[in-house]
């Protein structure tokens, strides 16, 4: 496995509200996931023109990010690919 991130003062609000504004990965990107970061934004972009799939994509970004923004908050660690929302381990893999 990867190298464990560990951020006690990250703020869940922040983290998925910077998710939504910017295609899905600057909270990825704070919170020290940039692979995940980078393959969520290309998924975004790609996706956006597909009936709207882009923006579904990226408020399941939205509440991942939320999920491990309040892992981090209450003190425990995570892993690079490490994911919120079960069916994204399917996708990202690590």
């Amino acid at each position: 496995m990867g190298e464990m991130i560990t951020k006690p003062d990250a703020n869940p609000i922040l983290l998925a509200a910077l998710n939504f504004l910017f295609f899905g990965c600057l909270g990825y990107f704070l919170m020290g996931q940039s692979k995940k970061a980078i393959m969520t934004a290309i998924i975004c972009v790609v996706l956006m023109p597909c009936m709207g799939l882009g923006w579904i994509w990226m408020l399941v970004a939205t509440y991942d990010a939320y999920l491990l923004g309040q892992k981090l908050a209450s003190g425990e660690s995570i892993g690079q690919m490490e994911n919120g929302v079960g069916f994204l381990n399917n996708v990202f893999k690590g």
